[in-house]
């Protein structure tokens, strides 16, 4: 019996690439970004979608881990694309993606527990303050970024797997 040790994913880039700029967007586009306060479903969501490309695209079945592998090859390229289009956009245009979210969520926890209201706001003063990002701080934050990321994007093309075997099993188009 032969043992498969190398994986190859052919024509994994588009699928890859789909679920990066999914996380892109996610972390980006204002107000949008609340989805992902949400148990990083943006970045669940768009691991789910590079899967489902993969599979539908090549019409081939993925084991679980297969999917992992291009899930969070996805959340590691979409972590490091994030970090660089936030950078730009810190740099060129003097905005931070999120913020209008973040302030919504502090707002929100003001009202929710008014004795923690000076709390929030510190946190919000903290958030907001001027930056200054050194090239090693942008590499550093677009590895740990992509880290973070990746494995919640496994996740999500695990789902995916699960889904469209769930349905086969049920004779669901």
């Amino acid at each position: 019996m032969k043992s498969e040790t190398m994986v190859t994913y052919p024509g994994k880039g588009p699928a890859v690439l789909i679920g990066a700029l999914l996380i892109v967007l996610s972390t980006t586009v204002p107000y949008l970004t609340l989805v992902n306060a949400f148990l990083f479903s943006g970045i669940i969501f768009s691991g789910a979608a590079a899967a489902w490309y993969y599979i539908i695209h090549h019409q081939v079945r993925l084991s679980y881990a297969q999917a992992f592998v291009i899930g969070a090859m996805s959340g590691f390229f979409g972590g490091v694309l994030s970090v660089g289009v936030e950078y730009f956009l810190l740099e060129v245009f003097a905005y931070r993606p999120g913020l209008e979210s973040v302030r919504l969520l502090v707002d929100w926890g003001s009202r929710m527990a008014p004795e923690e209201s000076a709390t929030f706001r510190q946190l919000l003063a903290l958030i907001t303050a001027p930056v200054k990002i050194t090239v090693m701080d942008l590499v550093v934050s677009m590895l740990l970024t992509g880290a973070i990321y990746a494995p919640f994007a496994g996740v999500g093309a695990r789902i995916t797997v699960l889904v469209l075997k769930w349905q086969a099993r049920r004779g669901m188009p």
